[in-house]
């Protein structure tokens, strides 16, 4: 007897595929650690990319790297990478070299805390790279900056500031009441809350600045090359823009609802010879104060005492 055939165990024929072309693979640095982790730079194929602090063609503001640190240039399935005469060293796999011929995914690390990885591939592999390393960056409520890059951030950042005397203010936000929403409205609506904030907070800051989530509603701001009075003004365009934020609510069988929350934000300037953690505990007792006088508003830290420098024994 003839057996029946179920369509669905039949294949359908694809067609033939086409001749794979050649797809053109170039050099790539991925910056897996440092204050600009997440970034990806195509080398230049026919002279070297010089790396640096200063004047170089891939800039890196970290506080331990020289101007003109180290040089890399492509060879073959590899790239040559060449110390140029550092303070502190160019090291691969724990070791200093001077001069080294690094295949693909070959690392090497740089300054205080910078780490760099060759990848030879071409545009579309760098591009999932680059998002892989992003994404570690990242939180995955909000898409903000996580808690550990932006600690990362701030102590490269505060030495930058010191280094070069550039000033620097910290920001700390607290959502107002947060556990009111949880308790009425539920969690979910408390995590959708905490988007709505996220993206009030995103369109709020300024290019240059560090926008992270701290952990449950709080967020921090790095306001780079900020003085007090323009720190206070992003603090007050940021509370603005959250006090008219409503997050769109709908229940199972409740019907939808406005949810509109308020922040209390402390602001503080670094002060000479302090470190991140003079600055975060400054900022988290002006919010504290802000929390204190009634919420939804700003209080900037008093200005702090320079401390004594200690004098050394001869």
């Amino acid at each position: 007897m003839p057996r029946w055939i179920d369509k669905r165990e039949e294949t359908s024929a694809a067609p033939a595929p086409e001749r794979a072309t050649v797809v053109e693979k170039s050099a790539f640095l991925l910056v897996l650690s440092g204050p600009q982790v997440g970034e990806l730079h195509k080398l230049k194929s026919d002279q070297p990319t010089v790396i640096g602090r200063g004047e170089a063609d891939l800039r890196i503001d970290d506080d331990g790297i020289s101007r003109r640190h180290c040089s890399i240039q492509p060879r073959g399935r590899g790239a040559l990478l060449i110390d140029l005469g550092s303070a502190n060293g160019t090291y691969v796999d724990g070791e200093r070299v001077r001069e080294k011929l690094l295949g693909s995914d070959d690392r090497f690390q740089i300054g205080v805390s910078t780490t760099l990885k060759l990848a030879i591939a071409d545009d579309m592999e760098a591009a999932v790279q680059r998002k892989m390393a992003e994404a570690a960056l990242r939180e995955p409520l909000t898409g903000l900056y996580n808690r550990r890059h932006f600690q990362e951030r701030f102590a490269a950042e505060v030495a930058v500031a010191h280094r070069h005397g550039r000033p620097l203010s910290f920001l700390m936000i607290d959502v107002d009441h947060f556990k009111r929403v949880n308790d009425r409205h539920g969690h979910l609506a408390g995590d959708e809350v905490l988007k709505t904030v996220a993206r009030a907070l995103q369109q709020g800051i300024r290019i240059e600045d560090i926008l992270a989530r701290f952990g449950g509603e709080e967020f921090v701001v790095l306001a780079r090359e900020a003085e007090l009075a323009e720190a206070m003004a992003v603090a007050e365009r940021l509370r603005q823009l959250v006090e008219v934020a409503q997050t769109r609510w709908e229940s199972g069988h409740d019907v939808p609802v406005g949810i509109a929350v308020t922040v209390s934000i402390g602001i503080a300037q670094l002060a000479e010879d302090e470190t991140e953690r003079d600055l975060f505990e400054a900022a988290d007792q002006a919010v504290y104060k802000a929390k204190k006088n009634g919420r939804n508003r700003i209080v900037a830290a008093a200005a702090r005492t320079p401390k004594p420098r200690r004098r050394h024994r001869r």
